[in-house]
């Protein structure tokens, strides 16, 4: 087996599950931004939902700014998952027969 091949094979096995649970952990955030924005427009004054730095967002505006995340972490995470489909492509993809000649 090649030494390239070993390699490039070592570093892709290390990182899909890095990948994996970067998507996963994305995944979970989109949607607990957009439950904590419906429970803070419901009335729940325990989520804190801060532009800056003692600048807290209008409770109106929970939901909208909440969909907002979570659409990025959303597109963030398909791309991840992109990622990952062309890690596993890499590191199971048999090997290339020599060519041969006629």
């Amino acid at each position: 087996m090649n030494i390239k091949k070993t390699i490039l094979s070592f570093l892709l096995s290390l990182t899909i599950p890095v990948l994996s649970v970067l998507y996963l952990g994305m995944m979970l955030s989109a949607l607990i931004s957009i439950i904590a924005g419906i429970l803070r427009t419901i009335g729940f004054e325990q989520i804190k939902m801060s532009i800056w730095h003692g600048i807290d967002l209008p409770i109106a505006l929970s939901i909208p700014v909440s969909l907002v995340v979570s659409l990025l972490l959303f597109k963030g995470s398909l791309y991840v998952k992109r990622s990952i489909t062309f890690c596993f492509h890499n590191l199971f993809s048999p090997a290339q027969p020599p060519m041969k000649f006629k």
